[in-house]
């Protein structure tokens, strides 16, 4: 049986060559634009072009050189074309070699190099005997040569860039010389024979001064400035990525400069350490941005250049026009991209960093930094051209959130439907509500600076004690509570972390839509007195020490918190850790939280199905259960998305009436047990609570707290998860894990001192 027709078959066996060695092209192409957006989009579709693209370009050229030794071992002397076919072997490597811009896919494919380096032995093994069973012509073995020089210099480039960007290879990269400390041996036998000598010799150790946290005002950098102190702290972003120990002297340095940035740029210098460990991680910057690499780029790039005058001078009067075509399109494709790799090399941060002294550039710190920079004219020019080219548009990252509403997910999936049914057989069930209920909101610079001023609070609130950051970073929300003075939340504190999330997002949620009214103006009237700290509560907690945290604050910083819009960043950080929760499980504390999720869904669908007069569910899902996949999507999905708001506020007002009747009874957990790890009700009493709290001072305390939690959850993901995210346009949990490591909160920080400053004193 015959699938394929046979005119198709014919056209294949004819052509194959030709179309496999464009598409090969093609594919580079593709990689080389679309891997440049990469970790400034989180768009699912052009993860899944740069995917396809990523797998294929491999594949494609694998299989193209394997039948170019096909075609050439069974070609006759007669055959013309065979000369020529054979001559496109090398360019095949120079796809093989893949652009400057992309190296691997994901962390994954780093810790296969040496699958690539099998893979270089073989292709290039495959090319040299294409070439030799082909025996070129004297006019093209030349052009072939030099070809291949540029081939197997840009495969070997990329095996060298994976194996250096995977982690055993990164680690070791970061682990320096070995340190035995004082020599203990010759200090004491010296301290023995002062006593054996009858002298009155004591030993005293010097204590470590404490560090002193700057108090300045906030300095403002440029870009360019703001490129070289990311740079100052790189060698520290790439210990914490491989789990490598930091030291107090790290911590101190650090938290001296971000402590004197304000919030804006304190994530701008993250954007760009992040951007940079990107760059080594899954990019050939390891190798290109070095001296040996300009030399290979300006080496590929010359190669490439006299492979094309060479060729173009050659006789091609033996040869099918149609191959000569594409052999030109070959060349000048070849050359176009050296041409845009050296283009992206010169404008990149790294360039920028190049120019610098670098030996000046280690002992540079905020204020020396400044008279550096003023001695390179071209530097200005990059940044001018890079900021002109992406519109003003310095994001480094996509600077978004994805954005998941458990009620709303209720509302909208409330009734099982024939398409729901098929998706769940298929097993593609998350995956489509992954793309139905997930949406996406901008990171703003409310959020940061509310973000960034709270992890400062904590970082004066700890003075440079050790156990205190450790203390504060294993807080969920608690330490907020108590500081705040509202112990009576605590409760919902006490729970694993994932519950804890559940509580409060529905929580948030209910108080969301139930304050819309007065939620405007209560942010706008925070220049009330706040609630009085209980200090005998404070005390026994162990933040006595935080009597002063304001004190820390300029009037200039409170007023940018207290100008923030807290009902919408609660009800964004809110969402976004929902979304952890739910899709990115890995990112958050180990725990049972997506069975709490289904269970708690059901227990709100059910809900809803009760008082689905009320809520406004009748008319929306009649007659949806008996209605085709067709029907669902075009009658069933879209039309209901625009009464979610009204819905919603229905809905939440019906489990605050629950919350207001259940009052001081049973809890739910006394009534429902403990099998169902639903938490619905338990949120509504906790609404209850939060609503019971003072209007002007509630959304204030609302997103103090999911900042804490949002931190919480950044300091307990793994840093091998924080690095996956990179290539997928970045999170703002892997912006928050780094800004909490450089405002010392870090957990890396295992050397609290120095070598012990020991003295020997002899009375004389």
């Amino acid at each position: 049986m015959k699938i394929i027709p046979e005119r198709v078959r014919k056209l294949w066996s004819a052509e194959e060559i030709r179309i496999l060695v464009l598409l090969s092209l093609g594919s580079q192409i593709v990689l080389i634009f679309v891997s440049l957006f990469r970790k400034r989009c989180q768009s699912r579709l052009l993860s899944f072009t740069l995917w396809t693209s990523y797998l294929g370009a491999d594949y494609v050229a694998a299989l193209a050189l394997g039948n170019l030794l096909n075609d050439e071992t069974e070609a006759s002397e007669q055959n013309i074309n065979g000369d020529l076919t054979a001559f496109w072997a090398p360019f095949l490597l120079l796809h093989l070699g893949g652009p400057d811009s992309i190296t691997s896919y994901s962390l994954e494919d780093n810790e296969l190099w040496l699958r690539h380096f099998l893979g270089l032995v073989l292709e290039v093994s495959v090319a040299i005997l294409v070439f030799l069973e082909s025996l070129p012509s004297p006019h093209l073995w030349k052009v072939a040569i030099v070809v291949f020089a540029a081939g197997i210099l840009k495969y070997a480039e990329r095996t060298l860039a994976l194996r250096s960007a995977s982690m055993d290879q990164l680690r070791e990269s970061m682990i320096g010389d070995p340190d035995p400390g004082p020599n203990y041996v010759k200090f004491m036998q010296e301290y023995h024979s002062r006593v054996t000598a009858g002298l009155n010799a004591d030993i005293t150790i010097a204590k470590e001064p404490p560090p002193s946290l700057p108090k300045e005002k906030a300095l403002q950098l440029s870009d360019k400035e703001i490129v070289f102190g990311a740079y100052r702290f790189f060698q520290t972003v790439k210990r914490l990525t491989v789990d490598l120990m930091l030291s107090f002297q790290d911590r101190i340095e650090s938290q001296t400069f971000f402590l004197m940035l304000d919030p804006i740029q304190a994530f701008f210098v993250v954007d760009v350490e992040l951007s940079l460990l990107h760059d080594i991680l899954h990019t050939k910057a390891v190798h290109v941005h070095t001296l040996r690499g300009r030399l290979v780029r300006a080496l590929s790039l010359s190669l490439v250049v006299l492979s094309f005058v060479l060729f173009h001078r050659s006789g091609r009067r033996n040869f099918s026009e149609v191959d000569v075509i594409i052999t030109y399109i070959l060349l000048l494709a070849a050359l176009g991209l050296e041409a845009i790799a050296a283009v992206l090399l010169v404008f990149s941060d790294w360039t920028i960093v190049a120019l610098q002294d670098s030996g000046k550039l280690e002992r540079a710190f905020i204020a020396p930094l400044k008279k550096i920079i003023r001695k390179v004219k071209f530097v200005d020019l990059i940044v001018r051209i890079r900021r002109w080219f992406f519109r003003g548009d310095t994001r480094r990252w996509s600077n978004s959130m994805r954005q998941c509403k458990l009620l709303c997910i209720c509302l909208r999936d409330h009734k099982q439907t024939t398409f729901k049914r098929i998706l769940h057989f298929l097993g593609m069930k998350e995956l489509w509500d992954n793309y139905r209920y997930v949406e996406y909101t901008v990171v703003g610079d409310d959020q940061k600076t509310l973000i960034f001023e709270e992890l400062k609070k904590k970082t004066y609130a700890a003075e440079g004690d050790s156990t205190e950051y450790k203390r504060l970073r294993a807080c969920k929300g608690e330490w907020v509570l108590r500081e705040k003075g509202y112990r009576e939340l605590d409760w919902s504190m006490g729970k694993e972390f994932d519950e804890s999330v559940l509580l409060w997002h529905i929580a948030t949620s209910i108080c969301y839509q139930m304050g819309e009214e007065n939620g405007a103006d209560a942010d706008k009237t925070t220049n009330d007195p706040p609630k009085k700290v209980n200090s005998r509560h404070v005390k026994d907690d162990g933040v006595e020490g935080n009597k002063d945290l304001e004190a820390n604050q300029s009037s200039s910083e409170k007023g940018k918190i207290e100008s923030c819009d807290h009902r919408k960043i609660s009800r964004q950080i809110s969402d976004y850790l929902m979304y952890l929760v739910v899709f990115q499980p890995s990112l958050l504390p180990a725990g049972i939280g997506k069975i709490r999720f289904q269970d708690t869904c059901a227990e709100a669908k059910r809900f809803f199905t009760d008082n689905a007069m009320e809520i406004g569910l009748k008319d929306q899902y009649k007659g949806a259960a008996e209605a085709s996949w067709l029907e669902v999507i075009k009658t069933h999905v879209k039309p209901k998305k625009k009464d979610l708001p009204r819905m919603e506020k229905a809905a939440c007002g019906k489990l605050l009436e629950v919350a207001d009747k259940m009052g001081a009874q049973l809890d739910p957990v006394q009534v429902k047990g403990d099998r169902s790890k639903s938490v619905l009700f338990d949120a509504c009493k906790l609404a209850k609570e939060i609503n019971e709290l003072e209007t002007r001072r509630r959304w204030i305390v609302i997103s103090a707290v999911w900042v804490e939690m949002l931190c919480h959850a950044a300091s307990n993901c793994k840093s091998y998860a924080h690095a996956k995210q990179l290539s997928q346009g970045g999170e703002l949990l892997t912006h928050v894990w780094l800004l909490m490591a450089h405002m010392g909160i870090g957990e890396q920080y295992r050397i609290e001192a120095g070598h012990a400053r020991a003295k020997l004193i002899v009375d004389i």
